[in-house]
């Protein structure tokens, strides 16, 4: 249980990092300042923003759902099921579908 504590920890930090970085870049969009450069930030911070939220959460789901004397394999395999699903989702998504504001 250790090792999911950790992981949420780490992807606490990770969440809160990409977050500023995702949010920071769309207030420069929004205020026209460093144009380019926010655009590239916002396109590149929104895969790892949802995905570090979706682990912290996740860990913390798992936390609170098991008793950390028992293995739990078959939840761990669902959330990590879960996640992946969304991570192709995503990467679907950004990479098939138009830029519409181009």
């Amino acid at each position: 249980m250790n090792t999911i504590q950790n992981i949420k920890k780490i992807a606490l930090i990770f969440f809160i990092v990409t977050g500023i970085l995702h949010l920071g870049s769309s207030a420069f969009i929004a205020n026209e300042i460093f144009l380019r450069e926010a655009h590239i930030l916002n396109k590149t911070m929104d895969i790892p923003f949802i995905l570090t939220g979706l682990i912290y959460g996740f860990a913390s789901l798992r936390i609170a759902l098991t008793d950390p004397s028992k293995k739990h394999k078959v939840l761990d395999i669902i959330l990590i099921s879960v996640i992946i699903v969304v991570l192709v989702g995503l990467l679907i998504v950004n990479l098939l579908l138009p830029d519409l504001s181009t």
